[in-house]
C-alpha cells in the first residue's frame, strides 16, 4: 500500500508539470518520474483524479431563443472529438452551451463551433434563396434540413479525425504516453462537469420529423466541403489536430 503523503506529492508534481513555466514544468516532471520509478507507479496510477490535467469551461450562447436540433448535434460532435463536453442549459438569452476541456483542445472547440455554426447559416441560407424557385417547402423546413444533413456529414469527418489520431503507448520527452495522458484528461473533464452540473442528464436530440429529403441530402454533400481548418492563434491554414 503506497503511503497517501506519495501520492498527493506526485499529483502537486504533475500539477506543476502542467505549467506555463517551462523550466519549473521540466524541473517538476523529472521529480515525478524520479519518485515514480521509487514505487514502482505510472502516471495514470497516480493522476487517476485528474491531478495534473488543465481544464477549463467556456460558455456560448445558442444563436436562437429555443435550441435547435443541428446546433445541438454540431456543439456535441466538436466537443467529443477535442475530447472535451458540451453540456446544454437556459439563460436569460435562451439557451447556452457550457463547453468543458483541456485548456488547449477548449480553444478549439469554441473557436470551430462558433466557425463552423456561422458557416452553416451562411450556405444554408444561400441553399434555401436558390431551391426556392424550385420547390413549395416551408423554408423553415428546408433550412432545418439541409442543416441536418450538413451537421451530419461534419460529425463522420471529425469522427474521422478523432479516429486517426487516437493517443498511442508512444512515450513522449516527459516520459508519458498518450494513453495515459487521455486517462487523466478524461478523468479531469468529468470531475469539471459534476462540480459544474451534478446533476446532468444525457437527452438524446429529437429530430422534426418534418424533413425534405432534396435539402438533407444537398446539406449531406456540401458537408463535404466545409473547412475543417484551425483559425485560432492567427487564422493559420494549418489542420486541427486532436490535443494530447
Amino acid at each position: 500500500m503506497i503511503d497517501q503523503k506519495i501520492i498527493d506529492k506526485l499529483q502537486k508534481l504533475l500539477a506543476l508539470s502542467a505549467s506555463d513555466n517551462e523550466n519549473e514544468a521540466t524541473l517538476a516532471m523529472k521529480k515525478a518520474e524520479e519518485l515514480m520509478r521509487e514505487h514502482n507507479l505510472s502516471v495514470a496510477d497516480v493522476a487517476i483524479d485528474g491531478s495534473g490535467a488543465h481544464v477549463g469551461s467556456a460558455e456560448v450562447d445558442g444563436s436562437t431563443k429555443t435550441s435547435q436540433v443541428w446546433e445541438l448535434d454540431l456543439g456535441s460532435s466538436i466537443a467529443r472529438t477535442f475530447n472535451g463536453r458540451a453540456i446544454r442549459k437556459r439563460n436569460s438569452n435562451g439557451w447556452s452551451f457550457t463547453f468543458v476541456a483541456g485548456k488547449t483542445d477548449l480553444t478549439i472547440i469554441v473557436d470551430l463551433f462558433e466557425r463552423l455554426r456561422s458557416t452553416i447559416k451562411r450556405m444554408s441560407q444561400a441553399y434555401v434563396n436558390s431551391a426556392r424557385d424550385f420547390t413549395r417547402v416551408h423554408g423553415k423546413t428546408l433550412h432545418s434540413s439541409y442543416r441536418l444533413g450538413i451537421v451530419r456529414t461534419i460529425h463522420e469527418r471529425l469522427a474521422c479525425l478523432k479516429q486517426n489520431t487516437a493517443p498511442t503507448d508512444n512515450r513522449n520527452v516527459c516520459g508519458m504516453t498518450g494513453t495515459e495522458l487521455m486517462v487523466i484528461k478524461d478523468k479531469a473533464v468529468d470531475q469539471r462537469v459534476s462540480r459544474l452540473f451534478p446533476r446532468v442528464k444525457t437527452i438524446p436530440s429529437r429530430v422534426n420529423s418534418s424533413v425534405d429529403g432534396n435539402a438533407y441530402q444537398q446539406g449531406r454533400t456540401d458537408g463535404n466541403h466545409v473547412s475543417l481548418h484551425r483559425s485560432v492563434n492567427g487564422g493559420s491554414s494549418a489542420p486541427i489536430g486532436i490535443g494530447r
